[in-house]
């Protein structure tokens, strides 16, 4: 495949943090797509759960103090509070159409009517470990996306049946075919002016992740002194500005690693690694494996 140019992306970040969810008085549920870019695109939170599908392009989910690779098809439920955002690469500035599938209700609603209808207990556990967001593989991943695009244009009766199908998927899941987000199913609270100038800080890096990235030189583009930038990584991803960047960037070559026939050498440097040994380190820290291993395991 041939290597594709160097990715860019600008968001949205007129909206405050905390999304506000409309509610479908006809529905329990909240079931809806959109492109992307998209106002909604970008780092938010909500207390509803959501249900989310990718259909198409692939980049970076984050979830709470999490990053990695997303794709077509990935199939992930993100907890009351907990911060999320998908960031697509992409190589001009056409809009991805559709690219999200997003289902979104009242985790209190369905605990209520658990009261009467004890089979939605099951949903319990689910509900608990989406705290941290759940990122769903194989076969849970295949089914599961098949039912969230059921639920489209389903009303009434129907709708409940097609989305009682779709949680029972994801409650019934295997541990094998879940991977967890967050290290802790902790809430990263930020006010609309933070919220703004940390979707601002996160263009600024993915636009220029194949560069030197400082801390001095990202808060004076987005208006913060050293310390105040500092601060507002630490409070929004719990893991602080350096350690988001290596997982971004990392994010990046494994993209490239999948979609492209780049030597692993320059894939380190076209990412924002200076040293080939260093970026090895942290690539097979992160994923276990090496980045030419990665290709390889991909390719199967």
């Amino acid at each position: 495949m041939a290597a594709t140019a160097r990715s860019t992306t600008t968001e949205d970040v007129t909206s405050p943090v905390r999304e506000l969810v409309i509610p479908d008085p006809s529905s329990s549920v909240r079931w809806h797509q959109h492109d992307w870019p998209h106002p909604l695109a970008r780092w938010h939170y909500h207390p509803e759960v959501e249900v989310h599908l990718i259909r198409k392009s692939s980049g970076t989910v984050m979830a709470g103090d999490y990053a990695g690779p997303f794709g077509p098809g990935h199939l992930s439920i993100m907890g009351s509070f907990l911060p999320h955002n998908w960031i697509s690469h992409r190589d001009d500035d056409a809009v991805v159409r559709n690219r999200d599938a997003v289902l979104q209700f009242d985790q209190e609603r369905f605990f209520a009517a658990a009261g009467s209808l004890p089979e939605l207990e099951a949903l319990r556990p689910l509900l608990a470990a989406a705290a941290r967001g759940i990122e769903f593989t194989g076969r849970t991943a295949v089914q599961g996306a098949e039912a969230m695009e059921a639920v489209n244009g389903t009303f009434g009766l129907r709708r409940l049946a097609a989305v009682a199908e779709l949680l029972g998927i994801l409650a019934e899941s295997p541990e094998a075919e879940r991977r967890y987000l967050d290290s802790h199913g902790g809430t990263y609270r930020l006010g609309a002016e933070e919220a703004e100038v940390f979707n601002r800080s996160l263009s600024y890096i993915t636009e220029h992740l194949d560069g030197r990235m400082l801390v001095p030189d990202v808060a004076e583009a987005v208006g913060l002194s050293r310390d105040a930038f500092s601060r507002l990584f630490a409070k929004a991803t719990g893991v602080g500005f350096n350690r988001t960047v290596t997982r971004m960037r990392l994010t990046e070559a494994c993209r490239l690693l999948r979609g492209t026939d780049l030597p692993v050498s320059d894939i380190c440097y076209r990412v924002g690694f200076t040293n080939l040994s260093n970026f090895n380190r942290h690539f097979r820290a992160t994923t276990g494996t090496t980045p030419s291993r990665y290709r390889r395991i991909d390719q199967l």
